[in-house]
């Protein structure tokens, strides 16, 4: 046994190389590392669904239900990249005031043409009420269009 060759150990680079020669011809890639945007979108994500599932639910409040609807027309300003978070947030607080009367519903985001974008189901005693509700949205700060309409099943 003592006659045997000693292994030796294999040059440092020798893994570097055989890998740069494996992605050259494509028959390995080069793993990379998810950007950090796609995490926050999935804590985001994680935190809507949290928040939504755990909230307490107020009794409705007596009246009717409308949906205000959020045009972006020609008036509306877009957040800047990286700052929509913001605008959602304000949108939140003030949903979440709604519900604190009972006065919340649900809401949503309106994908496709055309200038509507979003709306609030909200519970209101009459139209007038309603129209208060509507005017109190944040949602004009940005230079977007607010309406409201009685929702009828």
């Amino acid at each position: 046994m003592t006659n045997l060759p000693r292994e030796e150990r294999p040059d440092p680079a020798l893994e570097e190389r055989v890998v740069s020669t494996l992605v050259a011809t494509g028959l390995v890639r080069r793993r990379r590392a998810w950007p950090v945007w796609v995490a926050a979108a999935a804590a985001v994500i994680v935190l809507a669904i949290g928040v939504k599932t755990y909230r307490p639910k107020h009794s409705p409040a007596p009246g009717n239900t409308y949906a205000v609807l959020l045009y972006e027309d020609s008036t509306y300003r877009p957040a800047p990249p990286g700052h929509n978070a913001e605008r959602i947030a304000v949108l939140t607080r003030w949903a979440d005031s709604l519900d604190a009367l009972g006065e919340y519903e649900r809401a949503g985001r309106l994908i496709g043409p055309g200038p509507l974008g979003g709306l609030f189901i909200v519970r209101a005693a009459d139209d007038s009420a309603a129209a208060r509700i509507a005017a109190s949205c944040p949602f004009t700060q940005w230079g977007g269009h607010v309406e409201v309409k009685r929702f009828v099943e």
